[in-house]
């Protein structure tokens, strides 16, 4: 039991330790944060002040999960008291102290990673102080909620105003590519037109004049023939 107590001693005693002295307003995190922090490690952090009292608060808080945190932990203790931390919490208050001092522990195993936490230690007069400074980020904290969705808003809107604009615009640019395809097809058609109805005037030009020098020897033959009918008839003689 001697033993025990003297190894959990040293262990502690050789462990990083970090005592903070009158500052108000102090982050706290793991070893390698935001990456895992490493197996077997301890991390002691003390603080102290002459009055008042400390708040914790979570940032982020993912430590390994274990039925009453044996494995990876945080441990909160002020005067006799302790508590112990593990698994995943969400943000907010975590712990409030009763007087100017303590300490806060954090120890690892050799099995699990996690990513580890990031908390805010706050010191105040009173515990007065503490709600009205939660109240005020809170009411903080919802302004810029408000003040993102307004951006999301107006960012949409604007997303939406350039979709409409650019749908639009490619509809106009479609209907003036279908005017010109168009009109390039009637232009074709009447050169199409053009070129069959000179290629047959070409063709029934022949025809036609000899139809014609034709009908003109036809016609010369049937004068010659009547000439020569009247020169050949009989004189008709008178008594």
């Amino acid at each position: 039991m001697i033993l025990i107590f003297l190894v959990v001693f040293l262990h502690d005693v050789l462990a990083a330790e970090e005592i903070l002295r009158d500052r108000s307003d102090i982050k706290v995190k793991t070893p390698n944060y935001p990456d895992n922090y490493p197996h077997n490690s301890t991390k002691i952090w003390r603080f102290k002040h002459n009055y008042g009292v400390w708040s914790v608060s979570i940032d982020k808080f993912f430590l390994e999960n274990s039925l009453d945190c044996r494995k990876d932990f945080l441990e909160i203790m002020e005067n006799r008291t302790s508590v112990k931390f593990c698994g995943t919490k969400t943000s907010g208050s975590l712990y409030t102290s009763k007087g100017p001092e303590i300490l806060l522990k954090f120890s690892s195993d050799g099995s699990m990673q996690q990513m580890g936490f990031h908390l805010e230690v706050l010191h105040f007069v009173t515990e007065g102080d503490i709600e009205k400074t939660i109240n005020d980020r809170e009411r903080k904290r919802a302004a810029r909620a408000n003040v993102t969705k307004y951006v999301e808003g107006k960012l949409t809107d604007s997303v939406l105003f350039l979709t409409l604009v650019s749908l639009l615009g490619l509809a106009l640019v479609s209907l003036i590519l279908l005017i010109v395809y168009y009109i390039v097809n009637i232009n074709r058609k009447n050169r199409r037109q053009n070129s069959n109805y000179n290629r047959n005037v070409v063709f029934q030009t022949p025809i036609i004049a000899t139809k014609s020098r034709r009908y003109s020897k036809s016609n010369s033959r049937e004068d010659s023939k009547a000439e020569a009918n009247r020169d050949n008839r009989t004189p008709t003689r008178y008594v």
